[in-house]
């Protein structure tokens, strides 16, 4: 298993750490707390981003390895807290991972394009069904279906 303890780990560190268990929150607040989570994420990752030349114009070269992994590493933990939050257990996030990863082995295989997307939400549409009345548009988007 991939993912043994993380999840049950993170959750107990933010009872211990802030008095508060992710996995409890629910409506409002917990839309809200995975708002800060999520942008807390981007945020790391950007932080990430500043750790390694990127900019095609400059001819200064780096990469500081140890930060950019620090970087990372904070935002794994903020992932972790909205999939806490999102009640995901670590037997769930391996079981989604592992078949996730297939999906993707199967694309890059296939030759994945970007051109087998909802033409409105940009979902790959072998993750989700299309419209039965528009291929081009998954059932998600579909105004005229009705998910029960």
């Amino acid at each position: 298993m991939l993912f043994d303890k993380w999840l049950e780990e993170t959750r107990q560190l933010q009872i211990d750490s802030f008095g508060t268990d992710p996995a409890a929150k629910e409506g409002d607040e917990l839309l809200k707390y995975l708002f800060v989570q999520t942008f807390a994420t981007l945020d790391e990752m950007h932080e990430a981003a500043g750790e390694f030349s990127w900019k095609t114009w400059s001819s200064k070269e780096f990469f500081n390895r140890r930060e950019y992994v620090k970087e990372l590493v904070d935002a794994l933990h903020f992932i972790a807290n909205g999939l806490v939050a999102s009640k995901v257990t670590d037997q769930e996030l391996n079981e989604i991972y592992l078949a996730k990863m297939q999906v993707n082995r199967d694309r890059q295989a296939a030759g994945y394009t970007n051109e087998n997307k909802c033409k409105i939400c940009s979902r790959a549409l072998d993750d989700v069904k299309p419209s039965i009345f528009d291929p081009e548009v998954c059932e998600l988007c579909n105004p005229d279906v009705t998910t029960p």
